[in-house]
């Protein structure tokens, strides 16, 4: 454990270093420091049309779901993550610039189930009592992109999810990897500071050596 967190450290180090770099090639480099540095896996997955044996599975998969929430109640449902408090509008940018960069790699993990439970279902289900089973089922195979990582998440498209955020699992809303969680973290600490974040180095990890970066600036979100 010790050492593994001394590596994660070394590679942080790395990482802001290269930072600066990429900072004063841009001619950026008396304001290096206001870019906030993460260091995220590097997912290798590629687009590739959706198949119809993962379809499948993945329709199977919900109309099990569906059923199980017909006839039981919510004290036998999964146990899962709560849904997070929604974020500010600058650690949503930095959530938005660090994930797309680092293109999902632990979405990657949803495969054909999407990390939806029974308690993801019966809250959508709650919402839209007027829907039939079938239609349920088929308002989340409506999100399903024709093409999506793979090996991947079957919602995992060219720019992201493609399911509505208010329909994805508490899992895939709440969960932080630890690259991400310290860019937050660092990201909450300039802000209290008084300090503007004016964008993030991404850096992609392979393994314990880094295997490439980027500086991004922060997006300008819409805000409706």
């Amino acid at each position: 454990m010790a050492q593994a967190k001394q590596a994660l450290a070394q590679l942080q180090r790395e990482a802001e270093q290269r930072r600066d770099r990429a900072a004063a090639v841009r001619g950026l480099a008396s304001v290096a420091d206001s870019y906030a540095v993460a260091v995220v896996p590097q997912h290798r997955a590629r687009m590739r049309t959706l198949a119809a044996v993962r379809r499948r599975a993945f329709i199977a998969r919900l109309h099990e779901l569906v059923a199980f929430v017909r006839g039981t109640s919510a004290d036998e449902d999964e146990r899962t993550l709560d849904n997070p408090a929604p974020l500010g509008s600058v650690s949503t940018a930095v959530v938005v610039t660090t994930c797309s960069a680092c293109r999902g790699k632990c979405c990657g993990n949803g495969g054909n189930h999407a990390f939806l439970r029974t308690r993801t279902i019966r809250e959508f289900m709650a919402v839209n009592t007027s829907l039939t089973d079938d239609a349920v089922v088929d308002a989340y195979v409506s999100y399903l992109p024709a093409r999506s990582m793979h090996p991947g998440c079957v919602y995992q498209g060219q720019h992201g999810c493609t399911l509505p955020r208010a329909m994805r699992s508490s899992i895939c809303n709440a969960y932080v990897c630890g690259g991400l969680q310290h860019v937050l973290d660092e990201t909450a600490a300039r802000t209290a500071r008084g300090e503007v974040t004016r964008g993030v180095y991404v850096a992609l990890r392979d393994g314990r050596t880094l295997a490439g970066g980027r500086l991004r600036e922060l997006p300008v979100l819409s805000s409706d």
